[in-house]
């Protein structure tokens, strides 16, 4: 994951939505996913850089869980 730097700090689904090329409805899933680290600011939901690409790694399927 080379592309970090270019993540901001405190990520909101827009940059989910650029980082994972998916939409933006889909990005807002992700916040009320069961395990996807969400911070709840009001309103406004974000999550941190460090935790987003830690659940990233997390949802990586090996060879071994496929089958």
């Amino acid at each position: 994951m080379e592309k970090n730097f270019s993540l901001p700090q405190m990520l909101t689904a827009g940059d989910i939505q650029h980082f994972l090329k998916i939409s933006k409805g889909k990005a807002y899933e992700l916040f009320k996913e069961e395990g996807f680290p969400t911070i709840v600011i009001g309103k406004n939901k974000r999550v941190l850089k460090d935790d987003f690409l830690k659940w990233i790694e997390s949802q990586k399927i090996t060879s071994q869980q496929e089958g």
